[in-house]
């Protein structure tokens, strides 16, 4: 068994494609990479946590590969398999008592880096903190509104002249509900009882664009359809996707406002138009692998580069790549 020393955990299910990226550029490098996924956790990988003389000290390994946590060590925490999603009531209760003992352990740790810390991410994603953030950072933010009062929400679209969105912030325990127009002329009965997140039509749209931020990295590409409002609702390969150089300005808010969120990596969503760019949203742990694959943007190469050698110090200059 080798110990590397200093060592990556990356957590992620097993047929997490995008998190095979990132341990590709990992892989053969001098830290000793370990994978897990506490919601699915068999034999392999060994997890032992011993507090003792007023510190932890715990040790995950699995085959050749040994991590300690310490300062040393940095932390790819991506979307183990969430213990609710298991049938069996005895393998809910395993998979969740793994992740909390292993979260737990991982925070009780002064780790290198996270990407990102799940407790911090389950904070920063609430749409409402989100809006308030960017407008700190000067973006410019649809007028929006969170009301489950049919009233409230027809005088809205009729102050935005029958030009308004609704939108869903879960997409559990239902079919992918995309933004959708939503006019006066709609039954808006059913907004009562359910808070709906209502936002202004952003119009003259020329393309929407997809920022990744990586630390002081930014990766930005364009994202256009035949019209359509929400390009997730698109297939991939029915997008146009190319690299673009974001302002500078913009690019550089897009990586304080992460920042300001706690997190050292995130996805943030445009809409581009002849007046500027329009800020719509922060993915806490937005994909990236699509975008990487359709453009060349090297993103999962600067999420190990992170992890192996830790944030940048906040004097270093911020710089947006293409390419």
């Amino acid at each position: 068994m080798t110990d590397h020393g200093a060592g990556v955990v990356i957590v992620a299910t097993e047929e997490d494609l995008t998190a095979d990226m990132v341990a590709a550029h990992l892989l053969g490098g001098p830290a000793a990479v370990l994978r897990l996924d506490p919601g699915r956790m068999r034999e392999r990988p060994l997890v032992t946590g011993h507090f003792s003389g007023g510190r932890w000290r715990t040790v995950l390994s699995s085959g050749t590969a040994t991590v300690t946590l310490d300062e040393q060590c940095a932390v790819y925490w991506r979307k183990p398999t969430r213990p609710d999603t298991l049938a069996p009531a005895e393998e809910r209760w395993r998979a969740d008592e793994n992740t909390t003992a292993l979260l737990g352990l991982l925070r009780a740790q002064p780790l290198k880096v996270w990407i990102d810390d799940p407790t911090v991410v389950e904070a920063s994603r609430h749409k409402p903190t989100q809006l308030r953030a960017a407008a700190r950072r000067g973006f410019t933010v649809p007028d929006t509104l969170f009301t489950s009062d049919p009233e409230a929400a027809r005088a809205f679209i009729a102050a935005h002249r029958d030009k308004a969105v609704v939108k869903a912030l879960t997409q559990r325990h239902t079919t992918f509900i995309p933004t959708t127009r939503i006019r006066l002329s709609d039954d808006l009965s059913g907004i009562a009882g359910t808070l709906h997140y209502l936002q202004a039509l952003v119009e003259d749209r020329l393309f929407d664009a997809r920022v990744t931020v990586v630390d002081d990295r930014v990766f930005a590409a364009a994202i256009s359809t035949d019209g359509e409002l929400d390009w997730r609702a698109v297939p991939a390969d029915a997008c146009e996707h190319r690299v673009i150089t974001p302002p500078p300005d913009l690019a550089r808010a897009c990586v304080e406002h992460v920042r300001d969120l706690g997190l050292t990596y995130a996805a943030l969503d445009f809409v581009v138009t002849a007046a500027g760019w329009t800020y719509l949203e922060t993915n806490c742990v937005g994909e990236f692998g699509w975008i990487e694959s359709a453009t060349g943007l090297p993103i999962s190469a600067r999420i190990a580069h992170t992890l192996r050698h830790g944030r940048s110090r906040p004097g270093d200059p911020l710089r947006a790549v293409c390419g």
